[in-house]
């Protein structure tokens, strides 16, 4: 419990008494000097006794005061790392905890609502998605802690689509993934004014679907299209009147987490300084840094 208030304690700032800190913590002021001692003795701190005011925090190591608060990795669950935009923010967010030696696991899962299922049971720490998604699938519980600048999530989304005379007599048959908030909304923004047909499938089927005559558009991102579309596959950008209602919160990272864990709250604000993080991204994406995570 000490470990975890230190976390969000400020370098040089005045600490409550020993025994304010064990009337906090329903301890004794013996276990609270002990536990202080501690976390003095493995690194954790570095705690000033100044006459007159008190205990200073003079340094903290936030790796191991999250190991002393927590004892387990940080658990942070991104999407696939299937493009090269997608393994440089891992690259980034992995570079970013190793750097204040908190030990970090990332973990891979396709679809923003599994992410915030695996966040809501306990599987993860927090999760990494666009702010669109978090902006449709996050609850009461949840709360976005860092938002990153635009095309840190994806460049853009397009309408990709194929023209067969034999559908041009029925309702337009579209994709939608509904494990993805994002490509969800994005769908049904793009065609909330016309009659179509839904297709219910993860965005990896869409190619197939398509080709065999089983769907005739989806909605999804660039960076996932780079060599992969067949030749008679045609695409468009989104409607006009859809981007200017998404304001690139389609493009954008966020990071969210559970409103009440103040603990993972501390760490990630204090490690993940998000230009750093972007910055990496870059270099990934550039081709000059190998992607580590």
């Amino acid at each position: 419990m000490l470990a975890a208030y230190l976390v969000g304690a400020e370098v040089e700032s005045r600490l409550p008494t020993v025994r304010d800190l064990g009337d906090r913590f329903g301890a004794s002021v013996g276990a609270v000097q002990g536990a202080l001692t501690w976390l003095a003795q493995s690194g954790a701190v570095t705690i000033e006794s100044r006459r007159g005011a008190g205990m200073v925090l003079k340094a903290r190591s936030v790796g191991e005061l999250w190991a002393a608060a927590q004892g387990e990795p940080l658990v942070i669950a991104l999407p696939l790392p299937s493009n090269m935009r997608a393994q440089g923010l891992a690259t980034g967010i992995k570079a970013a905890f190793a750097a204040e030696g908190v030990e970090a696991f990332l973990i891979f899962l396709r679809g923003s609502r599994q992410r915030l299922r695996a966040l809501r049971s306990g599987r993860c720490h927090a999760v990494v998605m666009s702010a669109l998604g978090a902006r449709e699938a996050c609850g009461p519980n949840e709360t976005v802690l860092l938002e990153l600048p635009p095309q840190t999530y994806v460049e853009a989304h397009r309408v990709y689509y194929v023209d067969r005379p034999e559908g041009r007599d029925r309702k337009l048959r579209v994709v939608i993934d509904r494990d993805s908030a994002d490509l969800q909304r994005l769908s049904e923004l793009e065609f909330e004014d016309q009659d179509v047909d839904w297709v219910p499938a993860t965005y990896m089927q869409f190619i197939q679907l398509m080709q065999d005559g089983r769907a005739d558009a989806a909605v999804w991102d660039i960076d996932e299209t780079i060599g992969r579309l067949p030749a008679d596959f045609l695409s468009r950008p989104l409607s006009p009147q859809v981007l200017d209602r998404l304001d690139y919160s389609n493009t954008r990272a966020t990071v969210v987490m559970r409103r009440e864990d103040d603990v993972t709250r501390a760490v990630i604000a204090d490690c993940l300084r998000g230009f750093e993080v972007v910055d990496i991204q870059r270099e990934v994406m550039a081709g000059r840094r190998v992607p580590e995570y």
